[in-house]
């Protein structure tokens, strides 16, 4: 039953993110003909500034995915993002520590964060909502103690490169060799699925939108380049894919998420695995917040990451992971993420009341819990 609920798990995520690529396809299409954008929305320029925006967005959500797999959730991730911005930024700025070595530590510093709450999740048994609420509040006075309520800027060269791209051909290679590595494994599943007599895929359609994934990110980025923080946010969605599809850990995630009680009867160690969970979501938490404080070119302890936590649960229910667990995928968050950078770079084109847009965001994440339910139904 538990290897089922998981599996399924997984079938249906595959199924809903065909429908979320279609949805965001229909969007593109809406935002590039309505005069409101003054045609501007499918341009190269608008395009890169878009996937620019939700890199760190889909960092932390790929991260919650993990943890909402397995019924839990991590409210502290925007308070981590500036408390592990700062950490870095105070490392460069008042220590005269190197870039890489104050990422490494912001990075250590998300991850301790992430033990700590899976600590008191797995071991202790407090709900991660109270957990990470307590983490909302204090990480945020951490780095407001930490950084004496004050702006740290600028951030050192270093930092800057972050902000900056790969070259042209770089570009290519590494689209290219993610496209020739997902259309392996693809061809790779059809033939193990046919060799154990289970439902084919959908094998001409899934190689499809892997070329015109690709395609499209060479149009973007082809000529100029990828911004270092778009390959950072690929590789992070990459090897999220992978853990989840390829890997026992990933498998015991669905599994936890379906029946807690029943994946610990079979043998899965369900205290470890939740600890592994809110350590990564950590580590990505300090990945992050690095990015953000590179992007800015500094932090604000006051303000930086505000309400990330909730545009991350948002992108990844309407990526169709489940709040009650055991279903969804990556490659959902992937797709919900762009959907709700779409909505909110179309409604900046549109010239929404950035209050406005508020409540509509809270009506999206609304109606994309209440299809969760249904279709789980």
């Amino acid at each position: 039953m538990k290897l089922e609920r998981s599996v399924g798990g997984r079938r249906a995520g595959d199924t809903g993110s065909l429908w979320l690529g279609a949805v965001l396809a229909a969007l593109w299409a809406i935002l590039a003909v309505i005069p409101g954008t003054r045609g501007v929305f499918l341009t190269q320029a608008n395009l890169a500034t878009l996937l620019v925006q939700s890199s760190i967005l889909l960092v932390l959500s790929v991260g919650m995915t993990l943890v909402i797999l397995i019924r839990g959730i991590d409210l502290s991730v925007g308070s981590g993002v500036a408390l592990t911005g700062t950490v870095a930024a105070m490392l460069q700025l008042k220590c005269g520590v190197s870039a890489p070595v104050a990422i490494a530590c912001a990075v250590a510093v998300g991850a301790l964060l992430g033990a700590w709450h899976g600590l008191w999740t797995g071991w202790i048994g407090v709900p991660s909502f109270i957990v990470t609420l307590a983490g909302f509040k204090a990480y945020r006075g951490g780095a407001l103690v930490l950084s004496g309520a004050k702006g740290l800027s600028p951030m050192s060269d270093g930092f800057e490169s972050l902000a900056g791209s790969i070259g042209v051909a770089a570009t290519y290679v590494a689209v290219l060799a993610v496209l020739a590595l997902a259309v392996a494994l693809t061809l790779r599943d059809a033939q193990r699925r046919k060799q154990l007599s289970l439902v084919p895929q959908r094998l001409a359609t899934r190689i499809a939108i892997e070329v015109a994934l690709a395609i499209v990110v060479l149009a973007v980025f082809g000529t100029r380049g990828m911004p270092v923080l778009v390959v950072l946010a690929g590789a992070v969605a990459v090897a999220g894919v992978f853990v989840t599809r390829r890997t026992r850990f990933g498998r015991h995630l669905f599994a936890i998420g379906g029946n807690p009680e029943a994946a610990r009867l079979s043998g899965i160690d369900v205290k470890k695995a939740t600890l592994a969970a809110f350590v990564i979501v950590g580590a990505l938490t300090g990945l992050a917040g690095v990015m953000l404080a590179a992007r800015v070119n500094g932090v604000t302890p006051g303000s930086q990451g505000n309400l990330l936590e909730l545009d991350a649960v948002t992108a990844v229910v309407i990526g169709g992971t489940s709040l009650a667990g055991g279903r969804g995928s990556v490659v959902g968050t992937v797709l919900g993420t762009l959907v709700f950078s779409t909505l909110a770079n179309g409604m900046n084109h549109l010239r929404v009341d950035s209050n406005l847009q508020l409540i509509f965001t809270g009506l999206v994440l609304l109606l994309a819990v209440g299809l969760s339910k249904g279709t789980r139904s």
